[in-house]
């Protein structure tokens, strides 16, 4: 299994493997077993804040936590309030149907995790692989997307980023649109990120920044179709050239841009061609005034082309059977013609439908033919076939056997897949119990110790540079310490910080930035969080933002976790930090 695959939200579903991933997000596909059926989801992942870069830049611009974080929660209810729009959407056969979606937030340090269950399809790049759609497909993709966004238009709601990759197929052939407006709020408003690669689509009036409507949506079809009609390439890009560069793009674009007429594209027919460049006409004004309208169209193109073919197959046949036309079929070739050799060939087949009809049979003999009786042929045919006979019982029986064999051993293998299979679930579903409650086990713990930073003062003290904070309660003892190693006495040169929990490391949070470490960026941070549990680490997040959970068989996994809990017991030893001392030396 895929160390790097992450946890499901949803206990039924488990994540088998990484089917995408885009600048926003990744993609994964999930199943669950219901009575020996198997269902299948796909469920996007969207972090944020995306990367440890885009943290730190926030933080470089606000002046203090509460701002960092007040700036990310505003961002993630914005994705989810995008995500919840996609419900006016259920059943709607043009759509990807988002099923469920949960936003799971980071118990140590400012971030989110979005998950979002959707349907699982065909994205349209793969379906394109090694397939060539042809003029009657590419039509059918136009008239499936107005659809879908014909009922955008009636919720009032604009795509605004229509592209292949945002084109998904269903197992009946159903071209669906997805992915609405979550990466859009993401590139608006996460300022570390760019908008590259969502240009190649974009209406010139959304593109100069210019107010815009729905017909920015047709615009984007009206590409999308151009591309899939032009050799699989852009207005203005040359069709000659193999090798492609990025400068060939951005000159295309600018062209576009400016408003300069769009060549037709190279493979469509007249009729769809002119709805083409309609739909992509750079005054909006010129464009189809909405999804509907540019349906239509498309429809009459199908519908044309479809009576073209017809009148065209109806005057093929009429020619065929017209008065005086000669039909090849009929036509008799001269290797046809009779000779000599085929009409002795015709004499001797009557003759022996003749004696058949007499009850003789023509056999032959030196090149002669002589009649031989009925009676006598049978006995003659009856000792020829008795062998062939006895052999092909023979071989029947061993085949029987052979197959009886191989049906019991498919039998026997099935029975042990099933029995194999059954196991493995029962293991999994026991796993993935156990380590839901362990987090969940953490999650309650890291809100007490919340709560507990919020509610008391921490009593201080600093010996030989180790820093230990304590939590002091009522009665003197401490249910939460922390204690902080600067990295001019750490083993690796970098922050340490351990918290206890009732005298228990519960969280270690290892870190080191641009001051104290020579490979990291400005303003860039490399941070590992280890969480614990009766002496044992459940959760690794290492300094990549990968989550690692419970990987015994993961040989660095291990190692780490104890270097840091021998670590912990080794501070919390040299500054005397058991239990029994710390109520003593609070009480003094």
């Amino acid at each position: 299994m895929d160390k790097q695959l992450p946890v499901s939200v949803w206990p039924e579903w488990k994540i088998t493997e990484k089917i995408g991933e885009g600048s926003f997000g990744k993609v994964y596909k999930a199943c669950r077993s219901e009575q020996g059926t198997t269902f299948y989801s796909a469920i996007k992942v969207i972090t944020i804040p995306s990367n440890p870069g885009e943290l730190s830049s926030v933080r470089s611009e606000s002046p203090n936590e509460q701002s960092v974080k007040e700036y990310f929660q505003g961002l993630v209810d914005e994705c989810i309030q995008e995500v919840s729009t996609m419900e006016y959407f259920r059943g709607n056969s043009h759509v990807v149907s988002v099923e469920d979606y949960k936003v799971v937030e980071y118990l140590d340090d400012i971030g989110w995790d979005i998950y979002i269950r959707m349907e699982y399809l065909t994205s349209f790049m793969e379906y394109c692989a090694g397939r060539a759609l042809s003029e009657d497909d590419v039509i059918r993709l136009g008239i499936d997307l107005c659809k879908a966004l014909e009922y955008c238009q009636c919720q009032n709601i604009i795509h605004r980023d229509i592209k292949p990759e945002n084109i998904f197929v269903s197992r009946f052939g159903e071209f669906k649109l997805g992915d609405f407006g979550i990466a859009r709020e993401l590139e608006r408003t996460m300022s570390g990120l760019s908008k590259k690669g969502t240009y190649s689509y974009m209406a010139p009036e959304m593109y100069k920044g210019e107010a815009y409507d729905s017909r920015v949506d047709i615009y984007s079809l009206g590409i999308v179709l151009y591309k899939l009609r032009n050799h699989n390439r852009l207005p203005f890009i040359s069709l000659e050239k193999q090798l492609i560069t990025y400068r060939d793009k951005e000159n295309a674009l600018n062209k576009r841009m400016a408003g300069e007429k769009l060549p037709r594209p190279a493979e469509a027919g007249d009729a769809f061609a002119e709805v083409i460049l309609k739909a992509c006409a750079f005054d909006r004004e010129e464009r189809y005034a909405n999804a509907e309208e540019f349906r239509e169209a498309l429809e009459r193109v199908k519908t044309g082309s479809s009576s073209a073919k017809a009148v065209h197959v109806r005057k093929t046949q009429e020619l065929e059977h017209a008065p005086g036309k000669i039909n090849p079929q009929k036509v008799q070739h001269k290797s046809q013609q009779r000779t000599p050799q085929k009409d002795r060939k015709q004499a001797i087949q009557q003759s022996q439908m003749k004696a058949e009809t007499e009850g003789t049979v023509i056999v032959r003999k030196n090149n002669q033919e002589r009649p031989l009786s009925a009676k006598k042929a049978k006995k003659r045919a009856k000792k020829k076939f008795e062998p062939l006979v006895a052999a092909v019982i023979i071989m029947f029986a061993a085949v029987c056997v052979i197959v009886g064999v191989f049906i019991w051993l498919l039998r026997e293998n099935a029975e042990l897949q099933r029995l194999k299979q059954s196991v493995t679930e029962t293991v999994q579903t026991a796993e993935s119990k156990q380590l839901q409650e362990i987090l969940e086990k953490i999650q309650t713990q890291a809100t007490e110790i919340s709560d507990n930073l919020n509610d008391y003062s921490w009593i201080g003290s600093e010996e030989d540079g180790k820093i230990s904070y304590l939590k002091q309660l009522n009665d003197g003892s401490w249910q939460v310490r922390k204690i902080l190693i600067y990295p001019s006495l750490s083993k690796d040169n970098q922050y340490e910080e351990y918290y206890y929990w009732k005298n228990e490391l519960f969280f270690a949070y290892i870190w080191s930035d641009s001051s104290t470490s020579g490979d990291i960026k400005e303003g860039q941070q490399k941070i590992d969080r280890y969480y614990y549990d009766d002496g044992k680490l459940v959760r690794w997040i290492d300094e990549n933002n990968r989550c690692h959970d419970n990987e015994t068989n993961n040989d660095e996994y291990v190692s780490r976790g104890e270097k840091y809990l021998n670590r912990a017991e080794e501070y919390k030893n040299e500054l005397n930090l058991s239990s029994d001392s710390s109520s003593e030396n609070s009480a003094s």
